[in-house]
């Protein structure tokens, strides 16, 4: 196990601009959720094509359909919205990706969700599967979870990914916060998972807390965002994949 020392960021990867646009793949670590108490569809776990979004509400992609898979906790899942309004399925949305929603609430890379299960699990069904875009990440979930368990599982399962999938691009995205400030453990978190997605040659996009101070964007419990809280996600996930030029 490697000593929890900070490893020196890589520019955004290295790794992009030599993938041929029919290959590019993206894997948005979904670095959100909660342990709170799961609603009746506590687990995702579903495959279809999302719907282009209403015009306006993030750009529209045109390269085809890519198999798409995103692992998470409760936000990437969707708690407290319909499944196609959260952020990965409007993201998949955008580009025109067929979204597998493995997420489930309360889970994180050592923190076990609503039915035991980590992300561990997640990344085993993504194993099965054959993503060209696959949505992954760090969560508040793990934010009291001890670091060293935290950074030996994101290591291992983001080179797991990489192995099994050699030319995917894996992206990886921030927590994703509510509207209370954050506690220095989330940064840490993201440290770790940042440093884990860019070992495997992927892209690590800080999205910043945009959530924070906006009350209205959220549900009653102030972490789940609502509809047009994970509007703003996608549009902020969005603004930061644009500048990559990934011809997603």
């Amino acid at each position: 196990m490697r000593t929890l020392t900070r490893r020196r960021s890589r520019p955004l990867s290295t790794r992009l601009p030599l993938l041929a646009p029919a290959a590019v793949t993206v894997a948005l670590l979904a670095l959100a959720g909660c342990s709170a108490t799961p609603t009746a569809r506590p687990v995702a776990a579903q495959s279809t094509t999302i719907a282009a979004p209403a015009a306006g509400a993030i750009r529209q992609g045109s390269t085809g359909t890519l198999d798409a898979v995103a692992i998470g906790d409760s936000i990437a899942f969707g708690k407290g919205v319909t499944p196609a309004e959260a952020w990965p399925a409007l993201v998949s949305a955008a580009h025109g990706w067929h979204l597998t929603d493995l997420a489930v609430s309360g889970s994180g890379f050592v923190k076990p969700g609503w039915n035991g299960s980590t992300y561990r699990q997640q990344v085993d069904a993504a194993l099965r599967l054959h993503p060209e875009v696959i949505l992954l990440a760090a969560t508040r979930n793990d934010r009291d979870q001890e670091p060293a368990a935290v950074t030996a599982n994101a290591d291992r399962m983001l080179r797991e990914l990489r192995e099994k999938f050699p030319d995917a691009t894996i992206v990886g995205v921030t927590g994703i916060w509510g509207s209370d400030q954050p506690p220095a453990t989330m940064t840490h978190v993201d440290e770790i998972v940042g440093d884990a997605v860019r070992d495997v040659d992927g892209t690590w996009l800080d999205i910043g807390f945009p959530l924070v101070g906006h009350q209205e964007l959220l549900q009653p419990d102030g972490i789940h965002p609502n509809a047009a809280g994970q509007r703003l996600v996608a549009r902020t996930i969005e603004s930061k994949l644009r500048p990559l030029n990934l011809a997603l």
